[in-house]
């Protein structure tokens, strides 16, 4: 893999963020996203707006170690340096050194931890379209809860009845759409962030297999 292939695996991370912040400051310039805050009483857009922002800001951090891993993994001796994708690396050619006769499980496991990484990023992003649900739910239940305050129709209440309805409509939408696009950021992200983590798992086993020839 060329340098300039490795360095861009975090610039282009840098890309999707400042494009993601424009959108944002474009849309907070026309007032939505205050809208959106103001207008969603159960402050379930503000959650997912929490977490969808830790977790890119995550994201963006492994990316920038990953990056740091795939190149120095046959450039040094991968323990002398503070990097989790290293570490699993080195552990994993300490087992390989001691139990050169399972190599399929230690494969298995070297796998299996770091897909822990890719893995934990989709349950969140899982998580963020399940709370724009729950928001839907939320938000129809303030819309239909209104009804029981009229009795036999009563005109003089049907003002604050549509208040109320649409206050429950707008939680239920709001929350939805920044669920359903918090959910598919992350997705776009992670898709990525696995696909390096694929290259990263190939470098490991192929410098493996060179270390064995040599």
């Amino acid at each position: 893999m060329k340098q300039s292939d490795i360095d861009n695996i975090f610039i282009y991370w840098v890309y999707y963020i400042s494009l993601i912040f424009i959108a944002l400051f474009i849309l907070g310039s026309i007032g939505f996203i205050s809208n959106i805050f103001r207008a969603d009483i159960s402050y379930i857009s503000s959650l997912i707006f929490v977490i969808f922002n830790f977790y890119i800001f995550q994201c963006g951090y492994y990316l920038y170690k990953l990056r740091d891993a795939i190149f120095y993994i046959d450039t040094v001796e991968v323990y002398k340096l503070h990097n989790m994708f290293l570490d699993i690396c080195s552990e994993y050619r300490l087992q390989i050194e001691s139990n050169k006769q399972n190599q399929i499980s230690n494969q298995d496991e070297l796998k299996s931890k770091l897909y822990e990484f890719v893995d934990n990023g989709f349950f969140i992003s899982d998580l963020l379209l399940k709370l724009g649900i729950i928001g839907t739910v939320v938000g129809f239940i303030i819309m239909l809860s209104s009804l029981s305050a009229i009795d036999e129709m009563n005109l003089s209440k049907m003002n604050n009845l549509l208040l109320s309805m649409s206050a429950g409509m707008k939680v239920a939408l709001y929350t939805t759409l920044t669920g359903l696009i918090g959910s598919i950021l992350l997705t776009i992200q992670y898709n990525f962030f696995e696909s390096k983590i694929n290259i990263f798992i190939n470098k490991v086993l192929n410098s493996k297999k060179h270390e064995k020839k040599e």
